[in-house]
């Protein structure tokens, strides 16, 4: 797969909250992962995509939401459209954190023998949050 487009070529790894999607995702679903994550944590600001055990790059909430096409969020009242009614059923996001040093890393599926493991320090394996 090539994820190169959702890579933003000046974001710095480090520092950046790491998003685990299953090995072989399809660029359709890990574009769409992404987008529901950028949807429910707005305060992102870099995100480092891995695939598998494979670490993609680093990307900007700004340029990611740039490829992906989403509009900044609106106020009520600012335009009505539709769509249609509720939400994907394909991804979810799942969040983790350091019970030692708070630091977060975001998944799109769940498996108790691959939970993402603190990389602050040997803190070992994350909880869900």
């Amino acid at each position: 797969m090539s994820y190169v487009m959702l890579v933003d070529p000046r974001a710095e790894v480090e520092g950046s909250e790491r998003v685990l999607l299953p090995a072989g995702t399809a660029l359709n679903d890990a574009a769409e992962a992404l987008g529901r994550l950028l949807v429910l944590e707005e305060r992102l600001d870099r995100i480092l995509i891995v695939v598998g055990d494979v670490q993609i790059g680093a990307t900007s909430s700004t340029y990611l939401r740039t490829v992906l096409g989403m509009q900044p969020t609106r106020g009520s009242g600012d335009e009505v459209r539709a769509a249609a009614p509720g939400e994907s059923t394909r991804f979810s996001v799942i969040a983790f954190r350091c019970a030692v040093c708070g630091s977060h890393a975001y998944a799109a599926f769940y498996d108790d023998r691959y939970r993402p493991v603190c990389q602050a320090g040997e803190h070992g394996p994350m909880e869900l949050r």
